[in-house]
């Protein structure tokens, strides 16, 4: 199940439907963590960034209380950039997310997150006018 694109979800990063339980998910963890484990894939910075995101997707998923503010927020998908390497100052570089103006977006965790903040500011602030 894990997806030829470099946009998952924490299930599909994993090999899962959403629907398994935790021993699948110990064992889905173990054997991508092993598969892309940085002393495996010397060299190679998207296998690094990709065994960081499994280790955060089991985080996650194995916590109920994380889990549920994951699928509140509308289970965001990772974007699994590939590492431009600069060859003649030996120095890696991950594009950045950027609207046509070269602003910088926001992803959708981000964006419910400062939905979150305002609301609060919103309701925190008529507490005490009224």
């Amino acid at each position: 199940m894990t997806s030829s694109a470099n946009t998952f979800t924490y299930w599909s990063l994993l090999g899962l439907s959403p629907g398994s339980n935790s021993d699948q998910l110990r064992k889905a963890f173990k054997r991508e963590a092993k598969r892309w484990h940085p002393d495996l894939n010397r060299h190679d910075q998207s296998a690094e960034e990709r065994f960081k995101w499994i280790n955060e997707a089991y985080l996650v998923l194995s916590d109920p209380k994380k889990r549920f503010e994951w699928e509140i927020a509308g289970r965001p998908s990772i974007e699994i950039k590939e590492v431009i390497q600069k060859t003649s100052t030996g120095f890696s570089q991950e594009p950045e997310n950027k609207d046509n103006n070269g602003n910088s977006t926001f992803n959708s965790a981000e964006k419910f997150l400062i939905l979150l903040i305002a609301f609060v500011t919103i309701i925190f602030l008529n507490a005490f006018v009224f």
